[in-house]
């Protein structure tokens, strides 16, 4: 054996292998690699935490007792969209447009990352006068577990106005009308994604008047990086950077946005924006014709969630 060979065998040899140290995060590097920009643009506005069968999912850095999603906000009228959920919270870009909500007995309300955009992944309902939504969860969350319920409640006549925010109750709160609820499956499909509509529009109207229906705008923060960098690899760690801290200022620009609407110092325009970066297909504003193939029902991974947030109240 010559010493050339030696020496190549014995690098080769058990314990000779020396893997390359990381310096990121744990649950970064277990996160799926598209879900890493979730991660970095989420960083400072919560944790990560590991949760089977979950996996790691983002628990957001907020009042534990008197927080729940998709309370601390307002729904508008889209119609390409239905409903859709704009909050003034910084991290409400990715948290109500993507994945979905599960709630831990130990860690309470936690986010599961997902790719496929929606105008808020809730369940609908209406009972009476009221309006209801609640979080889609993965199967097995026992809903009666949770503090408060999962179901927020408002007068229909406040759907698509600021003023839902001050109107939000419980199923508690709400008592007997909450009972007599019955669900509300008004499905559609856009960009290849099945969701809910939720209340059709001339049923709101009868209460609300008309509707000032808003364009849904997507701004895809990646867009001008990408043109920055041309034809940069998509691991390049500088161009990473820059994906991540463009997300951060949009999502930052449409927090301020919906926040100036709630507080009465902005009036809700004729668009909306959305953060959506360019990892998952952009929003086309389609005819109303081409809607009516997308009527069936919620997709199998949210088709569950959905019974389990139903019952019980």
């Amino acid at each position: 054996m010559t010493a050339a060979l030696a020496a190549l065998l014995s690098g080769c040899a058990v314990g000779g292998y020396q893997p390359v140290a990381s310096n990121q995060p744990i649950e970064r590097q277990a996160l799926a690699p598209e879900h890493r920009i979730f991660y970095d643009a989420l960083e400072d506005q919560g944790r990560w935490t590991l949760i089977e069968p979950w996996g790691w999912v983002f628990k957001p850095d907020v009042n534990p007792v008197a927080w729940s999603p998709y309370q601390d906000g307002f729904w508008v009228p889209s119609d390409v969209y239905g409903w859709v959920w704009i909050s003034n919270e910084p991290f409400g870009w990715a948290v109500y447009h993507y994945g979905q909500w599960a709630w831990d007995e130990f860690q309470g309300w936690v986010w599961i990352p997902g790719l496929e955009w929606g105008p808020g992944w809730v369940s609908w309902e209406m009972a009476a006068s009221y309006v209801g939504w609640a979080p889609l969860m993965p199967s097995g969350v026992n809903a009666a577990n949770i503090p408060g319920g999962p179901w927020r409640w408002a007068p229909t006549a406040t759907l698509g106005t600021p003023a839902l925010r001050e109107r939000v109750v419980t199923s508690a709160q709400l008592g007997a009308t909450a009972r007599e609820a019955r669900p509300v499956q008004n499905f559609a499909t856009a960009d290849g994604v099945t969701f809910n509509r939720g209340p059709a529009f001339e049923v709101v109207e009868r209460v609300a008047g008309p509707l000032a229906k808003v364009r849904v705008d997507a701004v895809d923060p990646l867009a001008g990086v990408r043109e920055r960098r041309g034809a940069a690899a998509a691991g390049d760690e500088e161009l990473h950077r820059a994906r991540v801290e463009a997300t951060r200022r949009a999502a930052e620009e449409a927090a301020r946005r919906a926040a100036a609407i709630l507080s009465g110092g902005a009036p809700i325009a004729g668009a909306v924006r959305v953060v959506r970066p360019g990892f998952a297909p952009r929003p086309e504003e389609q005819a109303p014709g081409a809607r009516g193939a997308g009527r069936r029902g919620a997709p199998a991974s949210k088709s569950a969630a959905a019974d389990s947030a139903a019952r019980p109240r």
